[in-house]
């Protein structure tokens, strides 16, 4: 689930009501340009290139050597 809301200067306000005690991360957009974009797609300027290669088939390696003894 993903929120939308904005800095007043003092508190961070949604638009839509939040349970109490739920947790919350906020990821800062530089301009409204960018709300459209999803968290992935916004997070994407922190990306490593140099690692895309690994995580190609760690899913696969991860269950390999997970489940290989059985």
């Amino acid at each position: 689930m993903s929120i939308m809301g904005y800095y007043d200067g003092t508190a961070v306000q949604v638009n839509k009501p939040l349970q109490m005690n739920q947790k919350v991360i906020i990821i800062p957009i530089e301009n409204e340009d960018e709300w459209g974009e999803s968290a992935a797609g916004g997070l994407h300027k922190y990306a490593d290139a140099s690692l895309i290669v690994q995580e190609k088939d760690v899913w696969r390696k991860a269950a390999v050597k997970k489940y290989a003894g059985e």
